[in-house]
């Protein structure tokens, strides 16, 4: 979205995020490979962003100045991710006539399915698949709209830090990007999995984005991304819930959380842990449901194929036994994936690497 011709050289990368605001500073090489310089992670000022919206431009920035200043960050050349379910996304089969303009049909499209001003957005597509006929050609098109005031503010961002905007985007097209690279999986657990499921459809996956407020489904063919959708429930609706079922303050239920995550509560398993492990798989239940959902939507509906694994991304996804969960309930091989996992990114020395899996959107545009 709003893009603007990029220079490879050092970028600053920055996504503002619910919970947290991930800043990173990369190298582009010429051949294509990612090198991270440095990177600093901040808590977002709370009640300043909703929906993806920055409500409070002034204090987001403030709090991305010190980061900045904290770790040495120094290019000026900036992109930024937004979030939120704000960005809508949609799969149209459009009937395109000779003569025709592909913008036209796309904004009329728009205009008549989708709930929105299509003057107060900014909308972009993608051009799928085409399928010649007769007379016309059937063009399968991904659309993306955000409204014009909520890109703003995050340009505004960045031109009051003193950086030049290069692109603002969102999570899905960072998303498509890094996976468009060859994943390194471990070959051991490759071997399991095609043994367990069979042949499996290698041409199509899903990458899982579990994030704090919204769980992110992107279905991904041959390296394009096909599908797009967020899922209102993040791993902060999990501390809620534990909290809830267990009488503890939020924090406590974090800490519960990261303690047994997923774990099945054996037979010496206390009461408390078995009702937060109830509450948890109620919830993540849920969510499972809605990527079920989701995955059945693409295949009848977006004509697409059947999803052959699924990688899983996101600090969400660092859930103890939320792997195993997931491949157990939807029968699919599930892969996790950090940003070490991506053929072409290289850290540099001594930089925390634990702290990796928080940054695949914040690097990803950078590309």
């Amino acid at each position: 979205m709003l893009k603007i011709p990029f220079m490879k050289k050092g970028l600053l990368s920055i996504d503002v995020g619910f919970r947290n605001i991930k800043i990173v500073e990369v190298t582009l090489k010429n051949s294509n490979e990612i090198f991270i310089e440095n990177f600093g992670i901040a808590a977002t000022p709370r009640n300043c962003i909703k929906n993806g919206a920055i409500k409070d431009v002034e204090t987001v920035t403030k709090e991305i100045e010190k980061v900045i200043h904290a770790n040495n960050l120094a290019s000026k050349n900036a992109k930024i991710v937004m979030s939120g379910t704000n960005i809508i996304s949609r799969i149209f089969m459009v009937e395109k006539h000779p003569g025709e303009n592909m913008d036209a049909i796309v904004k009329a499209t728009v205009a008549q399915f989708m709930p929105i001003n299509t003057e107060d957005h900014q909308i972009d597509y993608k051009i799928l698949q085409e399928i010649k006929d007769k007379d016309f050609t059937r063009v399968k098109v991904f659309v993306t709209a955000v409204h014009k005031k909520i890109i703003q503010s995050y340009i505004d961002i960045l031109l009051k830090l003193g950086l030049k905007p290069i692109s603002v985007d969102i999570p899905a097209n960072s998303t498509a990007k890094f996976f468009n690279r060859e994943i390194k999986v471990n070959e051991a657990e490759s071997v399991y999995r095609r043994q367990k499921y069979g042949k499996l459809n290698d041409s199509t996956f899903a990458v899982l984005d579990f994030g704090s407020e919204t769980t992110i489904v992107n279905i991904l063919k041959d390296g394009v991304l096909e599908f797009n959708k967020v899922i209102l429930c993040g791993s902060s609706n999990l501390d809620d819930v534990i909290a809830q079922a267990v009488d503890k303050k939020p924090e406590e239920a974090e800490r519960m959380k990261k303690m047994y995550g997923m774990t099945v509560p054996g037979l010496n398993a206390s009461e408390e842990q078995e009702k937060m492990f109830a509450a948890m798989r109620d919830m993540i239940d849920n969510v499972i449901k809605q990527i079920y959902q989701c995955f059945d939507f693409y295949e009848k509906r977006c004509y697409g194929e059947k999803i052959g694994r699924i990688y899983v991304i996101g600090g969400g996804s660092l859930l103890k036994g939320l792997r195993e969960y997931l491949e157990e309930r939807l029968a699919i091989p599930v892969y996790p994936v950090g940003l070490l996992s991506i053929d072409g990114v290289n850290i540099k020395e001594g930089l925390d690497r634990e702290k990796l899996n928080f940054l695949i959107n914040s690097v990803g545009i950078t590309l």
